[in-house]
């Protein structure tokens, strides 16, 4: 598959998202969840609230859209027309910048917003209003930044690793990685994680740019989930890989189909997405299965599971489908969790 349209599976369907609670900027998401509203974007953003299964609203209708970050009231939505702000409640746009451009969504620390773009700018901004701060220029695409310890640190199709200054945009330090980067790295614990087209995953000393261990896997992964001292690692050929933070060390394993879409780490569990609509909530510990259904057809975004209820958009139009889950005795591999409507 071509880079870019890898990228767009990967953007679309969810495999990436905020590295934990301990998170010191908010992330891109897809799907977005704030308290009972889930926002979710494919070919436009839609927001869907707990009154039925039809969304509220649709904003940005027919375009490239990637995950949206939630700014207070307002959304951030990378699209291949530049960077849109829409007005949470209503779906209103509130603002425009840089057209000419694909801008992947933003990372959002407090006012200021970074966004990275497929012409290798690396942009700050105000969240407000959408003034421009400061511009970096790198080669090739740069993807999304994470921040940790003060840095930024970001990557892409350049091979090389950058740690930023956040009010300047100076650089503090760049590494040489030999290949390029999947997808955007991932702040974590004390760490920043990244993933690159060779199959290695390394832990990154955000202060430093030093690496403090690297593991090379047999397939490529996309930027992994963090949390629990864990790594989950979606590899493309559909295994999950478990990996101590810490150390690299592997944990766990389990084989998925290779049609994989979506990972999330939801109320303890790890919630998997196929791209036919097959679901399955897995323990974080070991990877055993602990519930696993369908949705009605193929979904637009991952499915998540908030306060018992898997939650999943369908349909090129958008409906939302809601489970609720319940825990039960029993074989983990069986029976596990049975399933009932939502009310």
């Amino acid at each position: 598959m071509r880079r870019w349209g890898l990228l767009v599976v990967l953007l679309a369907g969810s495999w990436l998202g905020p590295a934990g609670p301990a998170r010191a900027a908010d992330y891109p998401e897809n799907p977005l969840v704030a308290e009972a509203t889930l926002f979710a974007s494919h070919q436009g953003v839609m927001r869907f609230d707990g009154g039925g299964d039809a969304p509220r609203w649709r904003a940005l209708a027919g375009e490239q859209t990637f995950e949206p970050v939630r700014a207070g009231g307002r959304l951030l939505v990378g699209t291949s027309a530049g960077l849109v702000a829409l007005e949470a409640g209503s779906g209103e746009p509130l603002w425009r910048r840089f057209a000419d451009a694909t801008v992947f969504s933003p990372t959002r620390d407090g006012e200021r917003a970074y966004a990275a773009a497929r012409d290798g700018e690396l942009r700050a901004l105000t969240v407000a209003g959408g003034e421009l701060l400061w511009t970096r220029r790198f080669e090739g695409w740069i993807y999304p930044p994470a921040l940790q310890d003060g840095v930024l640190v970001t990557g892409g199709q350049g091979a090389t690793l950058t740690g930023l200054d956040p009010g300047s945009g100076a650089i503090r330090w760049q590494r040489a990685l030999g290949q390029e980067l999947v997808y955007r790295p991932v702040a974590g614990g004390d760490a920043v994680y990244v993933t690159t087209f060779a199959g290695e995953v390394l832990a990154i000393d955000a202060a430093s740019g030093e690496v403090r261990w690297r593991r090379r896997e047999p397939v490529a992964a996309t930027s992994p989930r963090v949390g629990n001292g864990r790594l989950y690692l979606p590899r493309f050929d559909g295994v999950l890989r478990v990996l101590d933070a810490g150390t690299g060390e592997p944990l766990a394993r389990r084989a998925l189909a290779d049609d994989l879409m979506a990972v999330h780490l939801d109320e303890g569990g790890i919630v998997v997405t196929h791209a036919d609509g097959r679901v399955a909530v897995l323990a974080p510990d070991d990877l055993a299965i602990r519930w696993e259904g369908a949705l009605s057809g193929p979904p637009a975004v991952g499915a998540r599971l908030i306060d018992g209820r898997l939650l999943g958009v369908v349909g090129p139009e958008g409906r939302l489908e809601c489970r609720r889950l319940r825990s039960v005795q029993g074989s983990a591999e069986s029976s596990s969790f049975g399933g009932t409507a939502c009310p």
